[in-house]
């Protein structure tokens, strides 16, 4: 039973071990206190953008000309490699953007370049006989996409044991990500890790229950401005760059900004709601971003009741709408009356 006492009670005592979880972090991240260089953008706002979520993915298209045109010109701010500092973006609202900042484990990131290239390739990498693209992308984990359960993707399933010891031979990359997760934004680390998956599935990249692996070998070529929709709209994923190369800064568009990354940086944002891509690199440039999917909240609202904010959203906004129309229609009576 999903609703049962004992399942009320398991949850509240995961609950309990987040918090405990959290609380350490904090407590280690303050030990190792760096000033963060904090911005804060008054012109988007993170409660804005999320209500100006689409979950189609028009790409370049639908970016402002404004934006557009700034870009263009040369007129977004860029940020510069800090190894000291973390970078740390806040809108208006007071929400958290973006973080940038250093993973702590550099023997981790000199090793992951040839784990990544001993992946075996994807299947079906051709579409009506035409390559899907000009670097490898590998989707590692656990989502549920048009099913009622959990699965893990056909792309780990078939890399089979390679794929499995690469997940778990970067488990202390996962953990460290997470790490960062929970210091930046620890009501979503909670979120993320409060509900079980089903068997045999888990969350293979710490919080997170997939990743991506997009090894641009030496032809690190740029990707086009788009939005990972299809992940969680009140979440956020971590992007990780490794390899030897220069150049790949990331480009964000609502914030207007571009954000420089080199080796060994994490960048934490909410990607399905920020359109971005990445500018041209030189070298061999390896990113991993970790996600969890909306189709996973949506297997924990059926399984275990989980309350979606974007339902609750969805129900102010139709109650904000009927109240609009209700005043015009008083209004209108009371003119012509």
């Amino acid at each position: 039973m999903a609703h049962s006492v004992r399942k009320r009670k398991q949850r509240e005592w995961r609950k309990k071990t987040l918090d405990k979880h959290v609380k350490d972090i904090r407590t280690l991240a303050a030990k190792h206190f760096v000033q963060p260089q904090e911005i804060h953008l008054p012109f988007v706002a993170l409660g804005d953008l999320r209500r100006r979520y689409c979950n189609r993915n028009p790409g370049y298209h639908a970016i402002p000309w404004r934006l557009k045109r700034a870009e263009y010109k040369g007129r977004f701010v860029r940020y510069p490699l800090d190894p000291i500092k973390p970078l740390v973006v806040k809108g208006s609202d007071d929400g958290l953007l973006l973080v940038r900042t250093r993973i702590n484990d550099p023997a981790a990131i000199s090793d992951l370049t040839p784990a990544v290239e001993a992946l075996p390739k994807p299947k079906n990498y051709k579409f009506k006989g035409i390559k899907r693209s000009d670097y490898r992308t590998m989707h590692y984990g656990t989502w549920a996409p048009y099913a009622k359960q959990c699965l893990v993707t056909k792309e780990l399933r078939d890399a089979n044991q390679v794929g499995f010891g690469f997940m778990g031979d970067y488990t202390p990359v996962w953990t460290e990500m997470s790490r960062v997760l929970g210091q930046y934004a620890p009501g979503v680390f909670k979120q993320f890790q409060l509900y079980p998956l089903n068997t045999p599935t888990k969350r293979f990249c710490g919080a997170w229950t997939c990743c991506v692996v997009n090894d641009g070998g030496n032809n690190a070529n740029q990707t086009e401005a788009h939005r990972d929709v299809k992940e969680a709209q009140y979440g956020y994923s971590c992007i990780l760059a490794a390899g030897d190369f220069t150049g790949g800064a990331l480009v964000l568009y609502e914030l207007e900004m571009v954000v420089e990354m080199a080796p060994g940086d994490l960048v934490l944002f909410p990607d399905c709601l920020i359109t971005h891509r990445n500018e041209s690199a030189e070298g061999k440039r390896i990113s991993i971003v970790t996600f969890t999917q909306e189709n996973v909240y949506d297997y924990w609202h059926r399984e275990y009741n989980m309350k979606l904010r974007r339902h609750d959203r969805m129900k102010s906004r139709v109650k904000r709408k009927k109240a609009q129309k209700k005043a015009v229609g008083s209004w209108f009576s009371t003119i012509f009356s």
